[in-house]
């Protein structure tokens, strides 16, 4: 029946997330930095979000299983197309990045949200099917090498376009699948201590010894990554850099606790109907507000993982894991940027910012944990809910 395969709870979250969306990307686009209506766009990829959603509850979710292989060698393939279809079918960027596709009818299109979700389809698989050897640590560092080795072709070609915010979100999820793998919780802790260490050594030098990191750092990147390096650690000095992120934070600071209203938002900030929503949102409706909507992603994310831990196999947990990790990143990035905590990178907000492909990958994502509740497996001595 339909009512049997819909979750009523996940649908209700994701139109509270659509109120709020189209409400402040209105309040973004009357900024009148564009003459677009991002707005109606939005409510309109929504549309298409439940849809897709609802659709997704009624896949058999061993179809996907078993078509882990070719998601993935498509996801490969649309990464690799960047780099050959011609200029006309390409959007670049100002800094010379290529990640996007100009395709006509469908618009703009980046190929890297939908290889996100293959590539966590395919380390479910990975882990679910990996059998363990009669010594642990071999067997937990050959889990990590399998899924290492499908993780670099993907890294190679978001290098060459650049786009090193996609890569650090898919360690966000190869960390959040081996979380929940039978790998050993000393590798896992290992694998978070490396970055942290290596991100608060660079802080430490960047303050102490900046002409090392001129000599061995910042050489082999592009300029405009160098310029949010100087703009997150030192925005006082690198004011032109720190330009969006200053904006964003006395956006943040100036709605206080109840902010200054619909009607009186004025404040101008560059891309404010994607990266910088969370600045508006808490500009015009202040603390309060932007803690309820923080407190909607907490359900979310809960319910996701509740989803997965309720399930009744590996394959199903990872998946669940890998979607949850991928939004927890995104959310915790993307805030952090706009109140100056961390460095611009580009991430939306899931669910708020405008934008067909990260709305598409937000309903691919929803839609695979709401295609495993559906398909969860009835045991003899669970409680039906018929009864």
């Amino acid at each position: 029946m339909l009512k049997s395969k819909i979750d009523y709870n996940m649908l209700f979250l994701l139109f509270l997330f659509m109120v709020i969306s189209c409400f402040y990307i209105y309040e973004a686009q009357e900024l009148q930095q564009y003459s677009t209506n991002f707005m109606l766009r939005q409510l309109i990829f929504f549309v298409a979000l439940f849809i897709l959603v609802i659709a997704m509850s009624y896949i058999d979710i061993d179809y996907i299983k078993q078509s882990h292989w070719f998601l993935y060698g498509f996801g490969i393939i649309i990464l690799i197309g960047l780099l050959v279809v011609p200029d006309s079918l390409v959007r670049g960027e100002d800094n010379g990045a290529v990640r996007w596709y100009n395709l006509p009818v469908i618009g703009s299109f980046q190929p890297a949200e939908l290889t996100k979700i293959f590539l966590i389809v395919t380390f479910a698989n990975i882990i679910s099917k990996h059998k363990e050897g009669s010594t642990k640590w071999k067997s937990d560092v050959w889990l990590i090498i399998k899924v290492a080795a499908l993780c670099a072709p993907v890294a190679l070609l978001l290098i060459e376009q650049p786009d090193m915010g996609t890569i650090m979100q898919i360690a966000a999820i190869v960390l959040s699948v081996l979380l929940v793998s039978k790998v050993s919780l000393k590798w896992i802790l290992s694998m978070i201590l490396i970055p942290v260490t290596a991100i608060l050594s660079f802080v430490m030098v960047y303050f102490t010894r900046m002409d090392l990191l001129e000599k061995y750092f910042f050489v082999h990147l592009e300029d405009y990554q160098v310029r949010r390096f100087h703009g997150w650690l030192n925005p006082t000095e690198y004011v032109d850099e720190a330009f969006q992120v200053n904006l964003a934070m006395r956006a943040v600071g100036s709605g206080r606790l109840n902010g200054i209203g619909a009607e009186n938002n004025n404040y101008y900030i560059p891309e404010a109907h994607t990266d910088f929503i969370f600045a508006i949102i808490a500009h015009t409706h202040g603390f309060i507000v932007a803690c309820i909507l923080i407190s909607i992603y907490f359900i979310l994310l809960y319910h996701i993982v509740m989803i997965g831990f309720q399930s009744t196999n590996q394959f199903d947990l990872c998946i669940c894991a890998g979607v949850a990790g991928l939004f927890a990143f995104q959310i915790f990035q993307n805030i952090g940027m706009n109140i100056g905590l961390l460095p611009v990178t580009g991430f939306s907000l899931p669910l708020v910012s405008y934008g067909g492909s990260s709305l598409l990958t937000a309903g691919l994502s929803l839609g695979l944990v709401l295609c495993i509740k559906a398909n969860r497996r009835e045991y003899m001595f669970e409680k039906s809910e018929e009864m």
